[in-house]
This record gives C-alpha cells, sequence and structure tokens, in this order.
C-alpha cells in the first residue's frame, strides 16, 4: 500500500515539473520602432493591442476578439489566471495613491512606503506569464498640485528596468496637455509607452500627442464614449446621457478612425468598461448591466475587433422621448403629472422585452473614475405597451431624478436608455 502511495506522489511530482515550464513561461515584451512607425512585439510577433478593462466576463470578451485586459492594481493572481488561460495579455497596475485622495507626497516616510510596498509586488508578479505591460500609477495628474508625484513614477519605473527586462512601462495620464507631457518627458525618462484615458478627448489625441512633443509610442488606456463630466446638462445640473444606440455608433466611429488610424505610433486600446459601475449613472461606462446582462455595446466591441456583427445582435435604443421630446432637451414636470416615453429602436420592436426604473439624481461630486454609491429605486407603477411606449406618473415630492428604459432581446442581451426631468410645482 505505501509502495503504491509512493509510485503515485512520484508520478504527481513528475506531472508538476513538466508542467512547470509552462506555467513559468515569462512573455518577452519589446517595443521596436521601424520606418513606419512603432510595433509592440510579444514572443516576437506583433501584439496590437485589443483590450478592455476588465474583471469579469473573461468568455464574451475572448469570444469578442479581445487580446488584453487593464487592471488597476495588482492582487489580481486570479484574473492573471483566468487571462493567460484564454491567450490573453494583461497591462498591470501598480496603484499609487493621487493627491486628490489625501496622500502627500512631500512626506517621505510614506512615499518610501508605498514605493517598498510596490516594488515587492513587481517581484511578485514579474514572471507570470500573461504579464504585458506595468501601468504605474492611474490619473496622478488629476487635481494634483505637487510634482513630486512623478518622482515616484519615475523611481518604479527605473526599478522595473533593473528587475525585470521583459516588460514595458507605462504611466497613465487624465488626457495630456503641454505641461503633463513635459512633466512626464522630464522627470520619468524610464517610461516607455505613456498611456492616456481620453473620452471627448480623444478626437484630438492623435494630433494632440505630436503637437505637445510626446515622442514615443502611447497607448488609449481607457476610451469609450464622451463622459459624464464632459456631457451638457440641464439647467438643474442633471447629465444627459446618450441612448445605447447612439454610444454603439460613438464606439465604433472612434476605434476605426481614431485609435486603428493612428498605428504608427498608437499601440493599441483598452475600452471602459468591461463591466458596470456607477458614475452619475448606472449606464454610463458599462457594456453590461448591473445585473450581468451585456448590453449592445459589447456588441460594439465585437464588430470593432473582429469586423463583423455576432451572430444574435443586442436590441439597440437610437433615441428616448419623454413627452415626445428626446434626451437631448430639458423635461419639467408638475407632480403626480402624466407623463409618456417612446422608445426607437435601430430595428423592429418584435419579441422586446421591456423593463422601466425610476432613480433620484444622483448628488455625487466624486471624480476620476472614484467609487459611488449605487442609488434605490423609486417603487412606481409603469403601464408599457409592445411598441416601446411607457406611461406613469410623476412623483408627488418636488425634485431631481432619472428614468431608465431596458430593452432586452430573448437571448438576454439588451440595449438601455435614460432621461432626467425635474418635477416642481
Amino acid at each position: 500500500m505505501k509502495k503504491f502511495a509512493l509510485q503515485w506522489l512520484c508520478l504527481l511530482c513528475m506531472l508538476f515539473i513538466l508542467h512547470l515550464p509552462c506555467l513559468a513561461q515569462v512573455a518577452l515584451v519589446t517595443i521596436e520602432s521601424d520606418s513606419v512607425g512603432w510595433v509592440l512585439k510579444r514572443n516576437g510577433e506583433c501584439h496590437s493591442i485589443n483590450g478592455a478593462g476588465a474583471k469579469s466576463h473573461f468568455d464574451l470578451l475572448d469570444a469578442a476578439g479581445a487580446n488584453s485586459i487593464r487592471l488597476w492594481s495588482t492582487n489580481k493572481s486570479a484574473i492573471l489566471d483566468s487571462a493567460h488561460q484564454r491567450g490573453m495579455s494583461v497591462m498591470l497596475g501598480l496603484y499609487l495613491r493621487p493627491e486628490r485622495t489625501g496622500m502627500d507626497y512631500n512626506d517621505e516616510y510614506f512615499v518610501e512606503g508605498q514605493l517598498e510596498e510596490l516594488k515587492q509586488e513587481v517581484l511578485k508578479y514579474k514572471d507570470h506569464p500573461a504579464l504585458l505591460l506595468w501601468g504605474i500609477g492611474n490619473e496622478l495628474d488629476l487635481q494634483y498640485t505637487n510634482t513630486r508625484v512623478w518622482d515616484s513614477v519615475e523611481e518604479l519605473a527605473a526599478y522595473i528596468h533593473e528587475v525585470d527586462p521583459n516588460h514595458p512601462t507605462s504611466t497613465v495620464l487624465a488626457g495630456i496637455d503641454p505641461a503633463k507631457i513635459h512633466m512626464v518627458r522630464t522627470h520619468c525618462p524610464s517610461i516607455d509607452v505613456l498611456g492616456v484615458n481620453a473620452y471627448g478627448s480623444i478626437e484630438k489625441l492623435p494630433l494632440n500627442i505630436r503637437r505637445f512633443g510626446w515622442d514615443k509610442p502611447y497607448l488609449v488606456t481607457e476610451w469609450g464614449v464622451n463622459g459624464p463630466f464632459e456631457a451638457p446638462r440641464t439647467s438643474w445640473g442633471a447629465k444627459k446621457e446618450p441612448p445605447g444606440g447612439v454610444k454603439v455608433a460613438t464606439r465604433l466611429r472612434r476605434h476605426q478612425e481614431i485609435i486603428e488610424a493612428d498605428s504608427s505610433m498608437c499601440l493599441g486600446s483598452y475600452c471602459f468598461l468591461w463591466g458596470q459601475k456607477q458614475e452619475s449613472t448606472a449606464t454610463w461606462h458599462g457594456l453590461f448591466l448591473s445585473d450581468g446582462r451585456a448590453t449592445d455595446g459589447v456588441d460594439a466591441m465585437h464588430k470593432a475587433w473582429r469586423g463583423r456583427w455576432p451572430d444574435q445582435r443586442a436590441p439597440s435604443i437610437k433615441n428616448i422621448s419623454l413627452n415626445n421630446l428626446d434626451w437631448r432637451g430639458e423635461h419639467t414636470l408638475t407632480p403626480r403629472a402624466e407623463a409618456k416615453v417612446d422608445i426607437e429602436l435601430e430595428s423592429g420592436n418584435e419579441g422586446i422585452q421591456w423593463q422601466c426604473a425610476l432613480f433620484p439624481e444622483s448628488k455625487s461630486k466624486k471624480t476620476g473614475g472614484d467609487r459611488q454609491k449605487s442609488l434605490s429605486q423609486i417603487p412606481t407603477v409603469f403601464s408599457i405597451s409592445d411598441e416601446g411606449v411607457m406611461e406613469f406618473l410623476a412623483p408627488k415630492t418636488p425634485g431631481a431624478y432619472r428614468i431608465f428604459v431596458t430593452a432586452c432581446s430573448n437571448e438576454g442581451k439588451c440595449s438601455s436608455a435614460n432621461i432626467p426631468f425635474l418635477v416642481q410645482e
């Protein structure tokens, strides 16, 4: 019996040893230049990034044609493993606390402690086979005053070059201007590629990256539709969010005409967000609903990455109106007034399942993607027709509200739209 157990133990050890090289195989990532421009290579093969900021829904991400994910921090071993199993690479974030969260970059004790902790994270993850490049800090330039933060970025980047010659370094800016580019060029020479989070500003990003003097390659590390901070507002300050179908068209155009068109300097991109989060609304950036259902935004990225639509497409809302005034207008109601919402889809309404929900308007003042609290739905009775017409009574309490409509197919793929409105006497 002991001999049998010993044989099994030896066999298991041999299997582990045989698989160990595969598990420990480090991807060699290089950035090379030629007469055309810059090229990112992984193990000698071109690796133009078609990626997303993602922590879940990897099966759909893989099916859509993505080859990379972006993470904003470490301690994500399971996600790295999942990406590797699907043949996807990872831009791994090293979280440096932004000044706007209370970090004092004049405090040498805390600065040094943060750096030492992150250096240990570099040693922990540098040999993971999914690792593509390091993202040192995210939007450290947002609402900051102390330029010493760039010293921390440079120290980490230089350290990575010493201990991990296989993976390039990056830092991520919240948009660009001449001053930001100057600071990174001057204080962070060990940064290999610039990451830029660009929403509305993506329209002029290829032009500005050159005008402002950046002479290395760059990545679009977050992009999508214009963010809440760029949106037009009502007179009471509510931000106007485009319907799902409008977002689809915007994403497709920006990917094709801006990101892909600048392949000489742009190494690829990570769309935002392959998941869901509350940011002014629960639907603004996320390509999934809060219950995990995929939206027409997922289909948009499938089309962008694979060049074709998926076999089964989500419905797509191209317009929403409240009392015959569309989402671009300013909507006011009196307490308990009758209201009607009309929806226009890209295709017909056959087989569509409709959902309506009423929420108070968000009062969050947080910026830079900082976590916001989800809102509680207001119980409301809706009358919904098969044609996508919803009727309801306005709340009796004056204030700012927002109505959400979701159109879903039998396969559970959805599109959403919303309209803010003000109830006043």
